[in-house]
């Protein structure tokens, strides 16, 4: 088996047979890039659809992927409507872009970009402007391949034939790679092409759908056989003339040959990857070689059928189909269904928090009330929102809390007047002592308090209010963070408690005007008291003023009662300030509220989107399969789901597992992690992406430890299929047969084959068998279970009555794969060509055809290409009659008596090599009988005699006009024979073939 393979998608299919061969990789190895085979990857689209590299389509449980950028190209952007008007500047385009006058209408009609839109050759055109990008990109990625010391590559080309970009490119890609990588037996290039539906989505068709279809396999066909040989759209080289453009082309649709419809787009690319993946990595070398021979024809006669008469090939047989069916125990559903119940027990504690023991993580919060704990001192110390701090009767700011000289209001007053009133006292008595205490306190309060002054310090401080707002928020974040990173609260829950302490706040807030106000009256009246000693202490006459003890009495009293004043005036600037800070600190909770609603916003819809994947998948309805379709699940979606429900139901593991999630998504939140930065680096996507990576190993691991400690557990990953029939089946060996061979009945082909075409027998249609099939069965080994499955596969055999290829594989141990291939076929062998053709004729016969075929075919008008089809009677009459006037007005077809009847009859005359006659042909009695007797092997014979005369003696125009003049005179006899009768659709027929016959002598055909 070659180890180097390149896969190529062209277009919308290609890229999604791309997307879903990658992901069935992924699901087999954990890795895109498994080591025992060497696999580069290559997408061309004119849409960036599918190519972004956080495209979540190309995830499986949070991981990506997507190719990389040296594995895509995007061909768009090119401008035609330039290149038409200097096209002589652009030989690659110029030899096979058509009229400018249509291509303008055409783009004249296109709305924005121009993709590929349906217009094959307009597909074509934006390849060629990115063709030598292609040329490099392959070469890079085949060096690649070869880095490991294998030179051979095999190039798998996916595309569906329906559209304007794959359709339109496939001929040239194969062209440009086989140019490169000449040698077909190094260098095999295998094709996988889809045939347009019958029945399209709605706005799928735009006009050219089916008939692009048709066109490419014209273009397909015409290549295989060498009967066209395109352009070279580098514009180096001329025609590109090509041996083996391809080794075999697979066919396939969207119903197979048992009448199962499959879904274009979600169905198709997945079985076209199921069989890659069974070819590249499942088969043994001797099998792979099987395949090999037969997608290089080689199991058969593999030689085009030809023109009649010559050896000219018109219809190729490198064409295959496949089918393929897996009986598979579908462990990744299972794998994803554990995941997802784990990701949604997660996302359920995250959220709510509320842990039942018979249930698990409920989806709903627990009833409690969060206001005792906000208005608790130790909540309100740490969160610095007493009314202390609130009013910056203690510190806030780490500078302010270390400030050693910063005291509460209170206390910094109680010890400064005490001690300033100590100091006045030992003054002289005749100094009024009241006086020089009143004014030391003034001083202080407007100038020295904590060393600026009472207002001033409040004002600069009301100027960096936002410094003390954003400390305290960050500090209450911070806080219930912790809490929701350590699982003891849910984001639910935090919410909850910000709202109460919104509530708390705003009630603080509410009273905090009864503060300032009773600050104020508290002030005022001791500053009435103050007046009062004053009073007295002026009123003291001499004798009172000898008796120190009043004197003492009135200081102490004036100084407790400027204590309180002066704590009431601070306490009044200070209320102040706690209002703005209140108010200010609403409106910074309230945005925490925010980002915190919208956290618990994105896991809501985490919850909803795990219930959705949990709904799809392991389904109770999953007990009755469908053995019709490509992948037969075999196993019991109830057991897995009550195995699944252990793994919820274990309080332990799923503690656990909220925390490993926890933590994974804290570090992508950078050093300073918070609500905010996890709305802002935690997208939905991505949060799904984490909850998918890590549920998925906990999930694995959940489910190898409950195996490991319960010995009654039924496994449920890694399970053998071989294990799983044997425990149904085991004692029941005709409920096995039954089982097998109505699996093996419905294992068909993804193509339909017309008995008519498959039956027919003719000039031009060998007689060596054609439609040639093996039938593989792809069996785990699995030697524990070596008798049954010794059963097994006699059963397997016994259920086809043509050979069957059983194949030992270590590729999946999980399942079954049942693969048909058929190859040897011509097209017209594919039932649904005919609805092809005809739609493909209604479109080039309409009124714009001339626009039309241009838009479905890469180059010329299709006319140049070999018939798909055997020609019928109808067919070899219209395109002979040209040719039998032709032959009559060069006098190879003569009027001669016949020796036996004594009549006229025409009779055709050639000459074998050496110059002896050859036997005549003869055809009828005249003109109008001759069109009876043309068949597909004289008509060659006929068709070749003319066009070597003509090449020989008729290319000076003169000659021409006159062989013209005489193809008239025999179109005149056939009229005289009617009787001048117009009408007579034979002599129309004539008529018709006569001007054609003139364009064939012209050269214009």
């Amino acid at each position: 088996m070659s180890n180097n393979h390149l896969i190529v998608g062209l277009g919308g299919t290609g890229g999604g047979i791309l997307r879903a061969f990658k992901k069935t990789i992924f699901q087999e190895f954990r890795t895109d890039k498994p080591d025992n085979i060497n696999i580069e990857y290559m997408y061309v689209d004119s849409s960036s659809e599918m190519m972004a590299q956080d495209d979540p389509s190309w995830k499986i449980l949070g991981t990506s992927v997507q190719l990389g950028k040296h594995q895509q190209l995007r061909i768009h952007g090119a401008d035609l409507s330039a290149q038409l008007e200097s096209i002589n500047n652009f030989p690659g385009v110029k030899s096979w872009i058509g009229s400018k006058e249509q291509w303008r209408d055409i783009l004249n009609s296109i709305v924005g970009e121009v993709l590929g839109g349906q217009k094959r050759r307009l597909g074509r055109f934006l390849f060629a402007s990115k063709v030598k990008e292609f040329r490099q990109q392959i070469q890079n990625l085949a060096r690649i391949l070869q880095q490991k010391g294998a030179t051979s590559i095999t190039f798998h080309i996916c595309a569906g034939l329906a559209g304007g970009t794959g359709s339109g490119c496939l001929i040239d890609v194969l062209c440009q790679i086989r140019e490169m990588y000449p040698d077909s037996r190094i260098h095999r290039i295998n094709v996988y092409t889809l045939l347009p539906d019958t029945h399209p989505k709605p706005f799928w068709d735009t006009g050219n759908y089916h008939a692009n279809g048709y066109a490419a396999l014209m273009e397909l066909n015409a290549l295989s056989v060498g009967a066209w040989q395109p352009h070279d759209i580098t514009g180096d080289k001329n025609r590109l003339s090509l041996q083996d453009p391809f080794n075999g082309c697979y066919l396939f649709c969207n119903e197979n040959e048992n009448g199962l419809s499959m879904d274009v787009s979600k169905d198709i690319p997945g079985i076209v990857a199921d069989f890659l993946y069974q070819k590249l990595f499942a088969l043994d070398p001797q099998c792979y070689n099987l395949i090999k021979m037969m997608e290089n024809a080689e199991n058969g006669d593999g030689t085009p059928e030809c023109t009649p008469g010559s050896r000219q090939g018109e219809r190729s047989k490198r064409f295959l189909s496949f089918g393929i069916k897996r009986l598979v125990v579908p462990e990744e559903e299972i794998r994803e269904y554990m995941t997802y119940n784990l990701a949604w027990q997660t996302t359920l504690q995250m959220l709510y928090n509320n842990w039942s023991d018979s249930i698990g993580f409920l989806d709903e919060a627990k009833k409690q009330s969060f206001r005792e704990f906000v208005d608790q001192k130790e909540v309100q110390e740490n969160w610095m929102i007493k009314d202390e701090h609130l009013c910056l009767s203690a510190g806030i700011l780490p500078d302010e809390i270390a400030n050693k000289k910063w005291k509460p209001i209170n206390i910094d007053w109680q010890e400064f007047i005490p001690n300033l009133k100590e100091v006045v006292r030992k003054h002289d008595a005749k100094i009024s002592w009241l006086a020089e205490l009143s004014q030391k306190c003034e001083e202080r309060f407007d100038q020295k308090y904590r060393g600026l002054g009472v207002r001033k310090f409040y004002e600069i401080k009301t100027a960096t209010r936002k410094d003390h707002t954003r400390e305290i928020c960050n500090r209450i974040e911070a806080d219930l963070f912790e809490e929701w990173k350590n699982g003891s609260r849910s984001v639910f829950e935090i919410g909850k408690l910000l709202d109460a302490l919104l509530t708390a706040l705003e009630e603080r807030r509410k009273i905090m005007d009864e503060k300032i106000v009773r600050a104020k009256d508290n002030a005022d009246d001791t500053s009435l008291k103050i007046k009062r000693i004053n009073d007295e202490w002026a009123n003291i006459g001499i004798i009172s003023a000898k008796l120190l003890g009043r004197r003492n009495n009135l200081l102490d009293a004036q100084a407790s009662c400027l204590e309180e004043h002066y704590v009431h005036r601070t306490r009044f600037e200070g209320w102040q300030f706690a209002k703005g800070l209140i108010q200010e600190l609403i409106s910074e909770i309230t945005s925490l509220r925010n980002e915190v609603t919208r956290f618990a916003s994105l896991l809501a819809e985490a919850i909803k989107d795990c219930n959705d994947r949990i709904t799809e998948r392991c389904s109770v309805q999953g007990e009755l399969t469908d053995l019709r379709r490509p992948l037969v699940q075999f196993y019991k979606p109830q057991s897995v789901r009550e195995f699944t429900r252990q793994l919820t139901h274990d309080k332990r593991v799923q503690h656990a597992q909220a925390n490993d999630v926890r933590l994974s998504i804290i570090k992508q939140l950078g050093e300073h992690p918070d609500f905010s930065s996890l709305n802002a680096r935690m997208p939905k996507q991505r949060l799904i992406d984490i909850l998918e990576s890590r549920c998925e190993q906990g999930a694995v691991n959940a489910h190898n430890n409950l195996i490991a400690n319960d010995k009654d557990m039924a496994r449920q990953l890694e399970v053998s299929i071989i294990e799983k029939l044997y425990k149904e089946y085991g004692g029941n060996e005709e409920g096995l047969r039954k089982y097998i061979n109505e699996l093996v009945s419905h294992a068909g082909n993804y193509l339909i084959f017309d008995p008519l075409e498959v039956n027919k027998v003719g000039p031009g249609i060998p007689g060596a068998p054609a439609r040639i099939s093996r039938f593989l069965v792809i069996m785990p080994k699995s030697p524990e279970w070596a008798s049954f499955k010794r059963t097994l596969e006699e059963i397997f055999r016994a259920s086809l009555t043509t050979h069957m290829e059983i194949i030992e594989s270590d590729a999946k141990p999980n399942e079954i794969a049942l693969i048909s291939i058929t190859n040897l076929f011509p097209l017209r062998f594919v039932k649904q060509l005919a609805f092809l053709r005809k739609r493909y004729e209604a479109r080039i016969s309409g009124p714009d055809a001339a626009r039309s075929k241009l838009e479905l075919h890469c180059e010329g008008e299709g006319f140049q290409h070999p018939r798909l089809y055997v020609p019928s009677g109808d067919e070899l009459t219209q395109e002979g009659l040209p040719y039998i006037l032709l032959a009559k007005a060069l006098g190879i077809v003569l009027d001669r008596k016949s020796p036996a009847t004594g009549k006229s009859e025409l009779v055709f005359l050639t000459k074998g090599a050496n110059g002896y006659d050859n036997p005549p042909v003869k055809l009828g009695l005249n003109l109008i009988e001759s069109v009876d007797k043309i068949d597909a092997e004289n008509l060659e014979v006929i068709r070749s005699a003319v066009q070597k005369v003509l090449n020989q003696d008729y290319l000076h125009i003169e000659k021409q006009n006159d062989l013209k003049k005489q193809i008239l005179m025999a179109v005149n006899e056939v009229k005289s024979i009617l009787n001048e009768d117009f009408d007579d659709p034979v002599y129309k027929r004539f008529n018709e073939a006569g001007i054609k016959a003139d364009k064939i002598v012209g050269r214009e055909e």
